[in-house]
């Protein structure tokens, strides 16, 4: 009964938000060098640092409508993040792209890159914003430049959703881009790579993490430019060019396949969602559920099950779940008869996912499922369709498959490791970190929160700041492994 009644409260939230979305110009938020337009949304409600997506439109559109179409702006009201939406001028670009294939507007610290880089840094100035939670997505010439911002700014966004966009640098003038969009440029991970790693010589840190969705009759930007993306960053972030995962039905709809590109250590690096039959545009599931928004326009294509706004923010994990999945965090491998379950409500059906090579032996549809796993960590999942039809948002829970995250099994004396909170950063006593392989660091849920660092000495400085909380870092090298508890107060 419970669950219900903020069920209801939530949708009469939803009708009462969505009769007020819209956004508010910004000037004076830098020298803006690109002489590009700022609007920005800010949702009532939000209480201490919170996260920052920037979304951009594509050719002939403008902010607002961007806005209006995508539904950003609903679900930073139910969530609530900040959103900005830079928007291009016709003396730009008479069609109103902005310029992702101008090297005078896509490297770093110049032209267009540089002002949206200063609306960022116009946000960090007068609203509480995570650092570490700075998101970045767009649509074709919009799609382009979110490619742009995460090469020349991989220090300041720390994901990307490319919707019917192009790799960064597939071209460098109107003449190429124009090849790009209508047939792709081909190029190999390693090149596609190297052009990305040019922005910054310098840089020691984890790149950002890419969600592509792109349609499969796409005329205007060919739907090769998402094969090279995810060559690009799959590249960048230490995976291979093998799909780990696939889903053919994604959320029941046979238009939608997901597949997942795992890095070296097996964590998801790429997602691509390709919708089948899908033009030049978005994917919106109109509709006042949760997990429904936008609306259809000229670049935003009605489709069954599937709000790609939504999954972009999912994949942002901008979106918490409503409840707990109760189970075991940690199971050895093989490990058969693990159970997990979720409050139960009358008339609700539950569909579950579990990681890759796990299956489910009994349960689904139910609030209680029962699990066999193989060799692979990943999530549990669950997501609840009440009897009214709306889906809520989905729970999880990181599940550990033979990663030892328990303190008793630790072979490494706690003074030797230890969490220094004014420099955010691990020291460590006699551990030779200039041959570290792989940092990680696991919350007692087990998630994996390792934020990119660089090594100073015999010191790991830590990008991002940790949240408060007890944390399980483990260290490996080619020979050894090293595990310790920390406390971040």
């Amino acid at each position: 009964m419970k669950k219900n009644i903020y069920f209801i409260l939530l949708l009469l939230c939803i009708h009462h938000l969505a009769k007020a979305q819209s956004i508010t110009p910004v000037t004076g938020f830098g020298t803006n060098p690109g002489a590009l337009n700022m609007y920005k949304y800010v949702p009532t409600g939000i209480s201490g640092p919170a996260p920052l997506v920037i979304a951009m439109h594509g050719c002939t559109e403008n902010a607002t409508t961007f806005s209006s179409q995508t539904g950003w702006n609903k679900l930073a009201d139910l969530h609530k993040f900040y959103v900005i939406y830079p928007e291009q001028v016709s003396a730009n670009n008479s069609s109103l792209c902005f310029n992702w294939f101008d090297t005078t507007d896509v490297n770093r610290n110049v032209g267009e890159a540089l002002s949206i880089k200063q609306m960022i840094d116009y946000m960090k100035a007068n609203y509480a914003i995570n650092a570490s939670e700075v998101f970045v997505t767009g649509i074709s010439a919009g799609g382009g430049m979110t490619s742009v911002m995460m090469a020349a700014y991989p220090d300041v966004i720390a994901k990307g959703a490319v919707m019917s966009g192009l790799p960064y640098k597939a071209a460098t003038d109107p003449v190429t881009a124009y090849t790009a969009m209508s047939s792709g440029i081909t190029k190999t991970p390693a090149q596609w790579g190297a052009l990305v790693r040019a922005q910054n010589p310098g840089f020691t840190g984890s790149y950002p993490k890419l969600a592509i969705f792109h349609g499969t009759v796409d005329y205007t930007v060919n739907i090769t430019n998402a094969t090279e993306l995810m060559k690009q960053w799959t590249n960048l972030n230490h995976a291979d060019q093998t799909v780990d995962s696939t889903n053919s039905a994604f959320q029941g709809n046979s238009n939608i396949s997901l597949s997942i590109y795992n890095d070296s250590t097996n964590n998801p690096a790429v997602y691509f969602y390709k919708v089948t039959g899908m033009g030049h545009a978005i994917a919106v599931d109109t509709g006042a559920c949760p997990r429904k928004g936008g609306a259809v326009g000229t670049y935003a294509s009605e489709q069954t099950n599937f709000h790609s706004t939504y999954w972009a923010a999912d994949f942002f994990q901008l979106i918490p779940g409503p409840y707990s999945i109760t189970g075991a965090i940690n199971v050895s491998v093989s490990a058969s008869g693990i159970t997990y379950s979720v409050p139960s409500t009358s008339g609700s059906t539950y569909v579950w996912t579990v990681p890759p090579g796990a299956t489910i032996m009994s349960g689904q549809g139910t609030n209680s499922i029962t699990v066999h796993f193989g060799t692979r960590s990943g999530y549990v999942e669950v997501t609840e369709s009440p009897a009214s039809g709306c889906k809520l948002d989905a729970a999880k829970l990181y599940v550990n498959v033979g990663v030892a995250t328990n303190i008793a099994a630790s072979p490494l004396p706690v003074q030797r490791m230890y969490y220094v909170a004014s420099e955010n950063s691990i020291h460590t006593d006699q551990i030779p970190v200039q041959a570290l392989k792989t940092l990680r660091i696991y919350s007692m849920l087990g998630q994996n929160c390792t934020p990119s660092f660089s090594i100073d000495g015999n010191t790991l400085m830590l990008g991002t700041q940790l949240p408060k909380g007890i944390y399980v870092i483990s260290l490996q090298d080619d020979e050894k492994r090293y595990d310790a508890k920390i406390a971040v107060f």
